[in-house]
């Protein structure tokens, strides 16, 4: 028959149990919600605006469930020592006190709250965050005392203290978007726009424009019916008209075929000039982003990309830089894709506009980097000259064959290990 004592001692040994667990469930919620959604929390309410309060002082909230959950830990060590002396005896007592309430607040007071905690962290730190909040406001003095220690230890370690540092890294998102992929909660097709994003944005347009050679210009011979027959070839909606044909450097303008098909009646020569538009120009060394929100400002589809010299090197559109992201687009006009085929064992048979990152990924090679987007841009810096059919060097261990020319642009390619 237990004493009134004992009956006590036992009652306080199950608040502590259940108090562990609640603080360490909490320290794990608190510690698994971002910081940055702090400010959507504090919509849902009082509860939200203490988790809102509670994230902003992130440092003296852990101190304050870390000195509480010690606190509790050790008086439950204690109670149930002393609870188990008199039950028991002196000899056994401490023995038995030890390992029934290790085994305890592992189970009751660590795996399970934690555990739930990490599966449903914002629900559990909305739930626990009123609790908490008036936890804090009274451990305050305590807890202040133990991380300004804490702090004075890092200082003579020399460990930085900033606060400021990036939370969330790209390497996190990309994690991130992995495990969502994983777990169900994203599609396939979401992950690769993801990594699709830091992938591209950083590129230079060089790498995703169409380059020079090309190119489908318009003279300044303009008719309807050139027009109607440049379409009907190549299915595109804008093209440069030049002083010149080919003579990307004195370019006049920008013609929309939409704007053709809104002017009234048949436009002559000199209507259709006046429906030009002045190009965009953009430079060489220019981000793929930055090309993109330039695109947007001025409210133009259409660019043209200029070298260091200030020539023409390509033009870019929103649908270029579009398909960087999600994939190439094409629709019934499209010419085909520039792709790599794989022959096995016997290699590789590539187009030259592919690009050398396609190629890296698809052939495992470590290819250099350079002043070139493409895979006959990378042939012809590394071997210096205009290759004739047949004529081959290696690269980073593979043999690049020429098979094909279309005057001086490397149009296919033979690769073989070497």
């Amino acid at each position: 028959m237990m004493t009134p004592l004992q009956v006590v001692l036992l009652v306080v040994l199950g608040l502590c149990i259940a108090s562990s667990g609640f603080l360490s469930g909490s320290e794990t919620a608190i510690v698994r919600v971002p910081r940055e959604r702090a400010h959507q929390f504090a919509e849902q309410g009082r509860r939200g605006r203490h988790l809102e309060e509670l994230l902003a002082d992130l440092e003296g909230t852990i101190g304050t469930l870390l000195v509480a959950n010690n606190f509790v830990n050790i008086l439950a060590a204690s109670v149930a020592t002393a609870l188990a002396i008199a039950l028991v005896g002196a000899t056994w007592g401490p023995w038995l006190a030890t390992a029934a309430v290790t085994a305890i607040i592992l189970i009751v007071g660590e795996i399970t709250p934690k555990t739930l905690a990490t599966r449903r962290p914002d629900q559990y730190a909305l739930a626990v965050a009123g609790v908490l909040f008036r936890l804090t406001r009274i451990l305050d003095p305590i807890t202040a005392v133990f991380v300004a220690i804490s702090r004075g230890i890092l200082r003579v370690f020399k460990v930085s203290q900033d606060n400021h540092a990036a939370m969330v890294t790209e390497e996190d998102i990309r994690a991130l978007a992995v495990l969502g992929e994983r777990s169900g909660e994203i599609e396939s097709a979401e992950r690769e726009i993801i990594d699709s994003l830091f992938e591209v944005t950083d590129r230079p347009v060089r790498e995703v424009m169409t380059p020079r050679v090309d190119i489908v210009t318009l003279g300044t011979s303009l008719t309807a019916e050139t027009i109607r027959q440049a379409v009907i070839e190549t299915g595109h909606s804008r093209y440069p008209v030049v002083e010149r044909e080919g003579d990307l450097d004195h370019m006049l303008g920008v013609l929309n075929v939409k704007d053709v098909l809104r002017a009234p009646g048949d436009p002559t020569h000199e209507d259709l000039l006046e429906l030009l538009r002045e190009p965009l120009y953009i430079p060489e060394s220019a981000s793929v982003l930055e090309a993109l929100q330039l695109l947007r400002l001025k409210r133009s589809g259409f660019a043209a990309v200029l070298d260091e010299h200030g020539g023409v090197e390509g033009i870019l559109t929103i649908k270029d830089l579009v398909s960087e992201l999600v994939g190439e687009l094409q629709d019934e006009f499209d010419p085909g894709v520039p792709v790599t085929v794989s022959l096995g064992d016997n290699g590789w048979i590539t187009d030259g506009r592919v690009t050398v990152e396609d190629l890296a990924e698809q052939t495992g090679a470590d290819l250099p980097e350079g002043p070139y987007g493409t895979v006959g841009g990378l042939y012809l810096f590394v071997s210096g000259d205009i290759p004739r059919e047949g004529d081959s060097i290696v690269i980073a261990g593979l043999r690049f064959t020429v098979l094909h020319m279309e005057g001086r642009r490397i149009d296919r390619l033979r690769i073989q290990r070497a």
